[in-house]
């Protein structure tokens, strides 16, 4: 059988990387006998190289590589996409298939539906979603793609989005729009897999805006809906069904102010493990 590699980006967090063990424990738990490890882009061991090189050393001959991200930013068009292919090169017996990121996906979108009802979020408040933002265009396209997901069927009356770094709109700006038009309570969906400093600075951002009272809900967390979508990405991986779209991706489209990014060499990430 394929071994399953699944890669998060890592946190300093210690309970960040517990929901990663535990969402692939969960996947394990619904397909008996598969065999599912952890590995991390940054901040966390161990790396994709320390991981996939552990594996060969146990006799693992055949490794399918899942994105536990969101969205198809840099980390999976060029840091583990370069990742697979140096293991490639550094082990020639070993067969590495790549997957694509979890997002977005109508899995995502229910199990955001519920952390804003567990927090306490009312049908009638504007929502907004936020993300850890990228450079790459297509990558908070999807985020937006998302929140209309969240919207279509529901109740609320917006979704709008928001971004924790690297791009805008900012938390502070959609919340004050929102307060703007009129409205004094929102509530606020954490678009991430779990805790660290990014789902942290969000809730500190949304405190930090007065005139509106903001609901926050938890980050996605483990779930069995999760799991099966996880299991969908190894599966695809497996076969070789991948179906990503490619069409406006970073390093295709010369985006304004990104045109140095098309073409550009896929090179890993330089994980603090690998540099020793």
């Amino acid at each position: 059988m394929t071994v399953l590699l699944g890669v998060a980006h890592g946190s300093k967090d210690p309970a960040s990387q517990e929901v990663v063990e535990g969402l692939l424990a969960r996947a394990v738990a619904l397909r008996p006998g598969l065999v599912a490890r952890a590995a991390y882009v940054d901040n966390a061991p161990p790396s994709v190289r320390r991981a996939l090189a552990e594996l060969v050393a146990e006799g693992v001959r055949d490794v399918a590589v899942v994105p536990l991200l969101l969205t198809p930013a840099s980390h999976s068009k060029t840091d583990l996409a370069g990742s697979v292919q140096a293991a490639r090169l550094d082990h020639p017996g070993l067969r590495v298939r790549y997957g694509r990121p979890l997002g977005p996906h109508p899995v995502l979108v229910d199990v955001l539906a519920r952390r804003l009802q567990e927090a306490g979020a009312s049908p009638e408040d504007p929502v907004v979603l936020v993300a850890g933002g990228a450079l790459d265009p297509d990558a908070n396209a999807q985020v937006a793609a998302t929140a209309r997901l969240l919207w279509e069927g529901r109740t609320f009356p917006s979704v709008d989005v928001a971004f924790a770094s690297t791009t805008g709109p900012t938390v502070a700006e959609a919340l004050t729009r929102l307060r703007t038009l009129g409205h004094r309570r929102v509530s606020l969906a954490r678009y991430f897999l779990g805790p660290g400093f990014l789902p942290r600075l969000v809730a500190r951002q949304a405190a930090s805006v007065e005139g509106v009272d903001v609901v926050v809900s938890e980050p996605l967390g483990v779930s069995d809906g999760l799991a099966g979508l996880l299991l969908g990405r190894y599966e695809e991986a497996v076969v070789g069904d991948l179906r990503m779209n490619c069409d406006v991706c970073l390093y295709r489209t010369p985006f304004p102010g990104r045109e140095s990014a098309v073409g550009a060499p896929q090179e890993p990430h330089t994980h603090p493990e690998d540099s020793a």
